[in-house]
C-alpha cells in the first residue's frame, strides 16, 4: 500500500513494520509495511491513498477509506491462512 500527497505529488511506501516515512514537503507519511497501515497527515483531502490492487481513495473519504481497508485486511489473512503449514519452505 502506498499514499500518494496531492501537495507535492510525492508517492510514498513504507516497505515494512516501524518503517515510517515521510514525504518530501512534509504534508504525510505512512507506516507499516504490509503489516498494517499506520498514516496521518497536515491535510488528508491531500492524501491519496493507493491499495495493492489499484484502488485509489482519498483519505479524507473515511467511508470508503475504511471498506477499502477492511477488504484489504481480510485478504491478507485469507491468504496467509492459505499457506500449507506442512510445506518446506526453501
Amino acid at each position: 500500500m502506498k499514499i500518494k500527497c496531492l501537495k507535492c505529488n510525492e508517492i510514498i511506501e513504507s516497505k515494512h513494520r516501524h518503517n515510517l516515512v515521510n514525504c518530501k514537503c512534509a504534508n504525510c507519511y505512512i507506516d507499516g509495511g504490509q503489516d498494517y497501515l499506520h498514516f496521518g497527515g497536515k491535510d488528508f483531502s491531500k492524501i491519496l491513498i493507493i491499495f495493492d490492487d489499484g484502488t485509489e481513495v482519498l483519505a479524507s473519504d473515511e467511508e470508503n477509506y475504511k471498506r477499502k481497508y477492511e477488504e484489504w485486511e481480510n485478504n491478507k489473512y485469507r491468504n496467509f491462512s492459505n499457506f500449507p503449514l506442512n510445506k518446506k519452505i526453501e
